[in-house]
């Protein structure tokens, strides 16, 4: 005889039960179900540069961005990584322009946490006509080496980074800069995905002249992920 019909016969031992789950024991799975998507998904990254414009104010525009690339990505520290881009310069920037800067770093658990501004890195206002000279006579080795490539590669091209910045395009390809270790102190901007937005703006009267925002992954060599809280969050890339 086939198995349909046949009577069910339990187990020596075997005893039913109608025990429901208690709260515990739904706290606990849930508890695990959080941590096991959460490791899952601490992998992902940013595996290409993503830029797009922000500008809304059209009529004051100064500065537009045409195009934008930077690689490797995720960006390695200490290493090099490959600058292009080209803009535009619609109008000249006179002294007093700011770059105001907000940067965000997004988690496992799809939260977005701000990062403040820290040694003059993170959500940052920075005189922006003096930025790169800043850097050049900053307070770390890491800061100053840095201003000096920047200064070398602007001055690659013919352009001046003191204000007033006359009207011009700006084209660099393939330049080189090399990202060394990030100052102890640093340690808030972990390895993770980051979005940045950098907005150029009169102070004053609160103008926007343009603005210019960009996806990336920081990834230290010497490291092996941040811990599940932290982690990245899955990101698609384009």
């Amino acid at each position: 005889m086939g198995s349909r019909g046949r009577e069910f016969k339990p187990r020596p031992g075997w005893r039913w039960t109608s025990k429901k789950v208690d709260s515990s024991d739904r706290m606990f799975l849930r508890a695990c179900i959080v941590v096991c998507a959460s490791l899952c998904l601490a992998q992902a990254e940013f595996t290409q540069f993503q830029w797009r414009s922000c500008t809304t104010d059209k009529v004051n525009q100064k500065l537009k961005v045409y195009s934008a690339s930077a690689r490797p990505m995720p960006v390695l520290t200490p290493g090099n990584l490959h600058l292009s881009f080209s803009a535009e310069v619609l109008q000249q920037i006179e002294p007093g322009t700011v770059l105001s800067f907000n940067m965000t770093r997004h988690t496992a658990l799809g939260h977005d946490v701000h990062i403040p501004c820290l040694g003059g890195i993170g959500s940052c206002i920075l005189d922006g006509c003096a930025i790169v000279d800043n850097l050049v006579n900053g307070t770390r080795e890491g800061q100053r080496d840095l201003g000096r490539q920047l200064k070398k590669m602007f001055e690659s091209v013919g352009i001046f980074t003191s204000c007033p910045i006359t009207v011009q395009n700006v084209t660099i390809t393939d330049y080189v800069i090399h990202i060394g270790d990030l100052d102890p102190a640093l340690n808030v901007i972990a390895d993770g995905d980051y979005t940045i937005q950098t907005t150029v703006l009169q102070p004053s009267t609160g103008v926007q002249y343009g603005c210019f925002e960009f996806d990336a992954t920081l990834k230290r060599k010497e490291t092996h992920g941040q811990g599940w809280l932290l982690g990245r969050r899955r990101r698609r890339s384009d």
